[in-house]
């Protein structure tokens, strides 16, 4: 008679375990990645990636350099199951470490960090309670015990790349209220500025990158016109970017990607958003069209405008 009684108990712990269970699960799951933070010594150079637990789910790339494009030997770290609390700008190291950068990738993001040598630094990564730590040595250190004995070396072999597949575009900036988000692609992060900053009768045609190859790195600049100022003249808007497969699922999806306030410019003229998204496309990802979508919300007047622009990423 007792039975029906000791089978709720039963079912009753049984649900209480599951549901410890789940909370432990998605707390190991609830890693943030709050900040980059970077320590120079004469010996080496330290990249601390704080987060607030450990990363244990990652996965390390070595590039090598592309001499014509402008790409200097790299390793990046692919992260999963950990989420940036925020955009994080790319910080200048300016030793064997030249620059660090990442990027929102699926479930996770990636951090790339390009060398400042000829080739690639010597490195390790280890994992911390609060993160992750990169460790790159100077080439001082390195090279300390080596005795180098020059040699004859064959001139090198130029490296043959094919010309990119781009799109050319000439935008022009739109008045007060007629806001427009304009988003582009291209194979180094400095373009978008560069093309900004030329003066009004050298600037050219925008080129838009529309094809790239496993590993290739293309870098997106969010351009925004037509931003309304308020009452002291600035003005203040949000971006929010969404990154779909081939296959129509989202690769990247952030809210609030970046939120920008400045002073409005006296003329039509476009505002580069910070930071740039740093993206490379590998041999794991789906050959075929990939969507950008990006929305911009002007902060004082509340109107919305949407843009959207397709890269391939081909065999």
């Amino acid at each position: 008679m007792k039975l029906p009684g000791v089978l709720s108990a039963l079912l009753a712990l049984s649900l209480h375990l599951v549901l410890l269970s789940f909370g432990a699960l998605a707390s190991a799951e609830a890693v943030v990645l709050s900040e980059i933070e970077i320590v120079r010594t004469d010996k080496e150079t330290r990249v601390y990636l704080k987060a607030d637990g450990t990363i244990k789910n990652y996965r390390k790339v070595e590039l090598k350099k592309n001499v014509k494009a402008g790409r200097p030997d790299r390793m990046y770290l692919d992260i999963r199951n950990v989420r940036l609390a925020g955009p994080i700008p790319a910080q200048e190291a300016g030793t064997a470490l030249a620059r660090v950068r990442t990027a929102p990738r699926g479930k996770g993001f990636r951090v790339v960090f390009d060398s400042g040598l000829e080739g690639l630094f010597e490195y390790t990564v280890q994992e911390q309670p609060e993160g992750l730590l990169v460790t790159i040595l100077e080439p001082a250190v390195v090279n300390a015990d080596v005795e180098i004995i020059p040699e004859e070396q064959p001139d090198p072999v130029p490296e043959t790349v094919a010309a990119p597949l781009v799109e050319t575009i000439y935008p022009e900036p739109k008045v007060a209220g007629d806001l427009m988000l304009l988003i582009v692609t291209s194979d180094s992060p400095d373009y978008a500025r560069e093309w900004l900053n030329a003066p009004s009768d050298q600037k050219k045609g925008l080129k838009l990158l529309k094809e790239v190859k496993p590993n290739q790195e293309t870098s997106t600049s969010f351009l925004v016109t037509g931003l309304t100022p308020d009452s002291d003249g600035n003005f203040s808007y949000v971006i929010s970017i969404v990154l779909l497969d081939p296959f129509g699922k989202p690769m990247v999806n952030q809210p609030r990607y970046a939120n920008v306030a400045g002073r409005a410019p006296a003329q039509p003229a476009f505002v580069l958003t910070e930071p740039e998204l740093a993206l490379i496309l590998d041999n794991s990802d789906p050959v075929g069209d990939y969507k950008m979508i990006g929305i911009v919300q002007d902060l004082i007047s509340n109107k919305v405008g949407r843009s959207s622009t397709k890269i391939t990423l081909a065999n």
